[in-house]
């Protein structure tokens, strides 16, 4: 990174007050920024937390430095996945940093956008971090790589409270009646650098994706406020240019659907293209600003969306809450306990990978993928494969989707298919398949997300 940052923002834990951990030993300021880069392109992280957690089987700190605010949520369900040595998620894009309980730095991993970065300690990769009255404060910075697969680099400085172990946070959205707020939309969404003036939204609750309660986000230039499907019709141009957007409570975003007149491919899908900013589901409301960050380019023409919205939105209603499932805990036998903590594999550009459990023994070399399937690709360092199929989305996802359940495989939560991209999620034993699906040169690509799958030769 060519251009050494002075100092960062940094929020105290959910929603305190701003504070800035300057050089020199300056008092705490009201401003300042951090950024990590990924793949040439550079993300602002405004945000941050630091809470005790378990680092490689041990007792440690984790500092998350991100763009989008970081939920209680996210933290308790970071902790829970971090005991078990599996890896955790935060929403995009962020950097997390990990250290010992006596301040050693382990390493960084970041996402941005479609792109997950394990942890990373070689290439000139620094951090330290001191505890002093309840608060975490340091450091962490990386020259910007210019080889590998992703090129990446981050200089961070953070001054945040501590969250210690026993230490519990309380739920970070307060749900209720759909407020009386009216339904705004500002900003720009354009197609091929032509605005479309989105003058309408309005929020739904859906069927749950990934087991968690979902909702859509639908923009328009007519007035669909009357309309029974509005998600579905507004897809189809029936209420002009057109934004769909699909997102769990948090703020991730799992399907994205642009209609836009001024493009040739006037309906299509864009995920990972899309991030929400500041985003807010509380008080019966959902609102925040909804971005790509520039231009995004899809199939050679360019589209860009920069909205602030608010809208009225009531808690979930029953036929839409996922089933009630029960946390299992299971304490690590004396042995599997001894060999996470002495783990320590100094050539790692994803240690979590390591740490995860295996499929029974399952191959990723095994796994069930269409007849078709060609130009197969695997990415052992990412653990992700790709393939393509002469069929088209609909069928290809179809075909794949009864493969895999022969194989044993059982679905997580509700597909996303439609004619212009799909989303699937499966699961056997402890291992987890995430498969999206798009149109390509009259066929279909795949991609698809493993965690728990054996990646060793055969």
């Amino acid at each position: 990174m060519t251009k050494r940052l002075i100092y960062l923002v940094a929020i105290a834990l959910i929603g305190g007050s701003t504070t800035i951990f300057a050089q020199g030993g300056a008092k705490p300021a009201s401003a300042g920024e951090g950024t990590v880069t990924v793949k040439g392109k550079t993300y602002p992280l405004k945000n941050v937390a630091a809470y005790e957690t378990t680092v490689d089987g041990e007792d440690g700190i984790a500092v998350v430095l991100s763009g989008p605010t970081i939920s209680s949520e996210k933290i308790n369900e970071a902790r829970k996945a971090e005991k078990k040595n599996e890896p955790s998620d935060f929403r995009r894009p962020y950097v997390k940093l990990e250290f010992t309980k006596t301040g050693e730095f382990k390493g960084w991993g970041a996402a941005t956008g479609d792109v997950s970065l394990g942890r990373r300690r070689g290439g000139g990769a620094t951090g330290e971090i001191k505890v002093q009255d309840g608060r975490a404060i340091g450091k962490a910075s990386q020259p910007n790589e210019t080889e590998g697969m992703f090129p990446s680099g981050l200089d961070v400085r953070f001054d945040v409270a501590l969250l210690r172990a026993g230490e519990s946070l309380p739920p970070s959205k307060k749900p209720g009646p759909a407020a009386n707020v009216k339904p705004t939309v500002t900003g720009v969404f354009k197609g091929n650098g032509k605005d479309a003036k989105l003058a309408y939204v309005s929020a739904h609750w859906r069927e749950p994706f990934s087991d968690k309660p979902s909702m859509v986000l639908v923009f328009t230039e007519k007035d669909h406020s009357k309309d029974k499907k509005p998600d579905f019709n507004a897809g189809f141009g029936k209420f002009g240019s057109a934004l769909i957007v699909s997102l769990h409570e948090e703020g991730d975003i799992f399907g994205c659907e642009v209609a836009h007149s001024a493009l040739k491919h006037q309906n299509f899908s864009s995920i990972g293209k899309i991030n929400t900013n500041d985003f807010e589901y509380a008080d019966g409301q959902v609102k925040g600003e909804l971005t790509t960050d520039g231009p995004a380019d899809v199939f050679g023409e360019t589209w860009e969306v920069n909205l602030k919205f608010v809208a009225p939105l009531g808690e979930t209603p029953k036929e839409f809450q996922p089933a009630a499932t029960k946390e299992e805990e299971k304490p690590a036998s004396t042995e599997s306990g001894k060999k996470a903590a002495n783990s320590d594999d100094e050539d790692d550009d994803n240690d979590h990978a390591a740490a995860k459990p295996k499929s029974g023994g399952l191959n990723v070399k095994d796994l069930a993928l269409t007849k078709d399937a060609s130009d197969i690709e695997y990415k052992a360092l990412v653990e992700q494969l790709g393939f393509k199929s002469k069929a088209n989305v609909k069928s290809t996802c179809a075909e794949l989707s009864a493969n895999l359940k022969a194989q044993g495989w059982t679905k997580q939560g509700s597909d996303l298919i439609t004619p212009a991209s799909a989303i699937l999620k499966r699961k056997r034993g402890d291992a987890e398949l995430t498969i999206f699906v798009k149109p390509e040169g009259g066929g279909s690509e795949v991609k698809m997300m493993t965690e728990g799958l054996a990646w060793d030769e055969k």
